[in-house]
């Protein structure tokens, strides 16, 4: 039975065919031979069987043999890290920031920023991802936001560009260059979403603390004041090491969950980072005030910080997604694999196979997203009336054949070749290899190479 919202002749910029479609609506229909239309960046038409005579296409996609589903949402990476994938390795989280992201971040320029951006974003378009989430917290230039942006524009993903702050912090090795105002940081924020307002929802422009050891009271309320007077979503690091409450108790004499719940902090605004250390009543918390997590299963593997509680955060009812973190603690922004991760470490923690299940890692990654980043009513399934933000996969590798079951095989069973195609508000931006946005990886390894060399000598001369 077709789907349609029209009747008539119906055009579209876009027609794929013949695929399984893994819809990720409510019910999880799977359409074994299916087909969707897309116009103006919007599914008007899903259906079953042949392709109806009324539907005339720009553009027509035989996707026999593929797996269509909706685009990943990956809720939490940090852009510029992408420079520096394996300094820091082998230590824990404060010990890393000082060895790596830290020295560098305070260093980098605008066009080193695009760079950085241009790599992630591809390589996040090569693994799936049609949204990315930018936690940016190196804040010492404003420039140094519109070169981040530039890069991810450049390369056709949808943005969520979350510009952060530190009020505090040097104690624990926050560069001073960093330190700012929390309300100078929050006309940083205006003067971004300002200048970006034309961008529709290919752009959106959040804030938050970028930690809690470089946040202070003050700079909590003064953003969530910001937030809620002009409706603006946040995000932070919570709860990803012991420091965070070991911090707060110092300095508040209280967890900071429990702290920033007193608040009015914990809303549906709010994406909680991490996450590692909840406790039962923090994770009701969260439940009660809508506030969602992003699960970064491998960032946490790598800096040792442990398993974040996922299976009783969604047996509470909390929103869960899935981020691959900055490179410098993944290292790569390969989403497949942290879709692998996300469900391999809650199983091996519990020693429980089926504590997270191949469909429930997909939903976080598709449902959780979009209801993270506040755009369920528009990303995360294959509707009508949603955008067409599309992924193909092309399960005839030898790593993945042969396919069981579609969930399964893109969880356990796939690398990034076996994206065919992803394709963002309906336009392909990447297909077998080929970036629509025709920057060349090569080219691209070779800027990053000299963009490098010069900062590698800055930090020798300091």
């Amino acid at each position: 039975m077709n789907q349609s919202t029209n009747q008539t002749e119906e055009s579209a910029d876009l027609l794929i065919s013949h695929a399984t479609i893994c819809t990720m609506d409510a019910s999880r229909r799977v359409i074994r031979n299916g087909y969707v239309a897309v116009n103006n960046g919007t599914i008007v038409r899903i259906g079953e069987g042949n392709i109806p005579t009324d539907i005339r296409s720009a553009q027509t996609i035989d996707a026999t043999g593929h797996v269509l589903l909706p685009g990943f949402i990956d809720t939490h990476t940090h852009i510029f890290q992408s420079f520096l994938k394996g300094l820091g390795a082998d230590h824990r989280l404060i010990e890393w920031l000082n060895r790596s992201a830290l020295p560098y971040g305070a260093l980098m320029t605008p066009y080193q920023h695009r760079l950085a951006a241009q790599l992630t974003c591809m390589e996040a378009l090569k693994s799936g991802c049609t949204t990315l989430c930018e936690f940016f917290y190196t804040d010492q230039n404003p420039q140094l936001a519109d070169g981040c942006i530039a890069g991810m524009e450049d390369t056709g993903i949808r943005s969520v560009f979350i510009r952060t702050f530190q009020d505090a912090g040097e104690d624990y090795g926050m560069p001073a260059c960093m330190i700012e105002p929390a309300e100078q940081a929050m006309e940083e924020v205006s003067r971004l979403r300002k200048d970006y307002a034309d961008r529709g929802d290919m752009l959106s422009i959040w804030t938050g603390p970028d930690v809690t050891w470089s946040t202070t009271r003050d700079g909590y309320r003064t953003m969530l004041e910001y937030c809620l007077s002009e409706n603006v979503r946040y995000a932070m690091h919570i709860d990803e090491t012991e420091v965070d409450n070991a911090m707060c108790r110092e300095h508040y004499g209280q967890d900071i969950i429990p702290m920033l719940d007193d608040m009015g902090f914990l809303t549906d605004k709010m994406l909680g980072v991490h996450c590692v250390n909840l406790t039962d009543d923090e994770i009701r918390r969260f439940a009660d005030h809508g506030a969602s997590v992003s699960y970064n299963p491998v960032s946490n593997m790598y800096l040792g910080s442990g398993a974040a509680p996922i299976r009783e955060c969604l047996d509470a009812g909390v929103n869960v997604s899935v981020g691959t973190d900055g490179a410098a603690s993944n290292n790569t922004t390969n989403y497949l694999e942290s879709l692998k991760f996300a469900a391999l470490i809650q199983k091996g923690f519990s020693r429980d196979a089926a504590r997270i299940t191949a469909e429930q890692t997909i939903a976080m990654a598709t449902n959780g997203g979009a209801k993270a980043v506040g755009m369920e009513d528009r990303l995360g399934s294959i509707e009508i009336g949603k955008r067409a933000d599309l992924v193909l996969f092309e399960p005839r590798h030898l790593t993945s054949i042969p396919m069981h079951d579609p969930y399964a095989t893109i969880v356990y069973s796939s690398t990034p070749e076996n994206i065919a195609m992803t394709i963002v508000n309906g336009r392909v931006v990447y297909r077998n290899g080929s970036f629509a946005c025709g920057i060349d990886e090569r080219d691209l390894a070779g800027a990053i190479d000299v963009e490098l060399d010069k900062l590698r000598k800055q930090l020798v001369n300091n």
